[in-house]
């Protein structure tokens, strides 16, 4: 007698391969069986009359570091058929953060991440894991470690270079979030203070993973005009210390760059192939991203942290050199504002009840509204905000996407981002929905079994996720049923907070999480941890 047998399903197994009909028998929390007719009995049946059965959706970039403490923590993943996350992206983890550091780490990750509970203590990668070892989780759960975090931890927001004890303390932190179980270290080389190394100050930091087979997982310093010398960067740094490079969010920001560049951006990944680096990528299939708002500022103007960001914007004389900068085309930083437009950047989340008004709405709206201009608006609500301000800026092309997501080295992600309050990306409630029926149904983009590979197999094998990503015996009942023609994304940037629909059945570790598009809650996903 076996626990479950989900019966006349169509089998998606995460490999690439096409589709075959088949049963599927869990016990356990484990494959067990698959076979055209399983005749074994069974506590307990499914019938998914000739749905499709697939792994559990892998969404290898979200920032749910703290999310993961929220009570209703699940959900939003479960009921769009994810059952495993990967976090700590972008160099942006939660750890490590030491006691004397942790409310100006926490107040600049929190248009990121969202608010780090008061009562929640850890210093370093192990002690956060081991922390959530003790609360029951319902989805599986994984981490990087930032290279970016490391540096706060060590030198905060301060400039220069590392000393000697300081890159000692870094290697320290490191050492321990490999040893118990990242799966990468994310680089944030756009955020600071990451964005204060040089080439040798990153290759500093980074040396205790010298010549292992823990990859470096990039957001490179510029995803626009600078996306090729940014890559070039990447790849030196991943060649100098003989690991594995994985790109995240790849992408090409601004009209005049799109199509063209990334032809060339992604020869220059090839070459890299060809050399023998072992290099992936991934990308969310929205034309929009989602970060700080002060990410448009020049790098010089985030040194020393938020606060003396904020007292840079007060002053007149440096309000009128910022403006000036970013009205002008730029090649020692990413400018977003001059790629894209201040009409092309819309306020998501703020704090004060003086500025609800501005969620949902363009910088270049908020400043007609407000009779200022769109830098002295943007500059303003800043101030206003102590510099927690989340945005969604439209920065991509839909066809670059589309040959993104068919580059055979790409995995396909949320990139989900937690800010406190207003209106999120709807990348958070809808992106594996609207994958499903867009990309995957309507405009067959790519097959289903490609797809679902790259959301599935794909990304299990880049990050080593063990047990993940297939449906093969031996592994973890993570399973998704639907039915392709009934699954839609409801999520939109002005309504984002919808669930998608067309969900017959999500498992757990072998346990029903959601039946017919209803969560019904469980505590059977597990902390994942690298094996190396």
């Amino acid at each position: 007698m076996i626990d479950l047998v989900i019966r006349n399903g169509c089998i998606v197994d995460g490999s690439g391969g096409k589709p075959y009909a088949g049963d599927i028998g869990i016990d356990q929390g484990k494959i067990v069986s698959i076979a055209k007719n399983i005749a074994s009995p069974s506590l307990k049946q499914i019938d998914a009359h000739n749905a499709y059965i697939t792994p559990g959706f892998i969404d290898v970039h979200r920032h749910e570091d703290a999310a993961v403490f929220s009570p209703d923590f699940g959900e939003l993943q479960i009921r769009q058929g994810i059952t495993t996350t990967i976090n700590g992206n972008c160099g942006l983890s939660i750890v490590p953060c030491p006691p004397d550091r942790r409310a100006e780490i926490t107040q600049f990750l929190k248009p990121i991440i969202g608010n780090v509970p008061g009562d929640k203590e850890f210093d370093c990668f192990s002690a956060y894991l081991g922390l959530l070892e003790t609360q029951k989780l319902p989805i599986n759960f994984g981490m990087h470690i930032g290279n970016g975090a490391i540096r706060r931890a060590v030198k905060g927001f301060a400039s220069g270079k590392l000393s000697k004890e300081e890159i000692q303390k870094a290697h320290r932190y490191l050492e321990d979030a490999v040893e118990n179980g990242a799966f990468g270290v994310s680089l944030g080389l756009v955020y600071i203070p990451e964005n204060l190394y040089d080439f040798q100050g990153c290759l500093e930091v980074l040396e205790p993973i010298r010549g292992g087979t823990i990859p470096l997982v990039a957001h490179i310093r510029g995803e626009g005009t600078l996306l090729v010398e940014s890559l070039a960067e990447v790849i030196a740094l991943a060649e100098e210390l003989h690991i594995p490079l994985h790109v995240s969010h790849y992408k090409c920001v601004g009209q005049k760059n799109w199509g063209h560049l990334l032809e060339k951006a992604t020869a220059s990944l090839n070459l890299a192939r060809e050399r023998g680096l072992r290099i992936t990528c991934d990308v969310y299939p929205w034309t929009a991203g989602s970060t700080q708002l002060v990410q448009v500022l020049p790098p010089e103007y985030l040194e020393g942290g938020l606060a003396k960001t904020a007292e840079r914007l007060r002053d007149s004389t440096l309000r009128r050199e910022c403006t000036e900068i970013l009205k002008a085309p730029q090649t020692r930083f990413e400018n977003l504002v001059e790629l894209v437009g201040w009409e092309n950047i819309m306020v998501s989340s703020v704090q004060t009840p003086k500025n609800q008004s501005c969620i949902g709405k363009r910088i270049t709206e908020i400043a007609e509204e407000r009779n200022r201009d769109p830098f002295d608006a943007a500059f303003d609500l800043l101030v206003d905000e102590g510099c927690d301000v989340a945005m969604v800026d439209f920065i991509t092309h839909e066809q670059d996407i589309e040959t993104i997501m068919g580059y055979p080295e790409s995995v396909i992600i949320s990139d989900s981002i937690y800010p406190a309050g207003g209106k999120p990306h709807p990348r958070q409630y809808g992106t594996f929905p609207k994958l499903l029926a867009e990309y995957v149904r309507d405009r067959k983009v790519l097959p289903l079994e490609t797809g679902i590979h790259k959301i599935t197999g794909g990304p299990a094998k880049v990050f080593a996720v063990p047990n993940k990503g297939l449906i093969k015996e031996g592994y973890d009942a993570d399973l998704v049923v639907f039915d392709l023609e009934r699954i839609e994304n409801h999520a939109t940037y002005l309504d984002p907070c919808r669930f998608g629909t067309g969900f017959t059945a999500v498992l757990v570790n072998g346990n029903l999480a959601n039946d017919q598009d209803q969560f019904l809650g469980c505590d059977s996903g597990k902390i994942l941890r690298c094996k190396r």
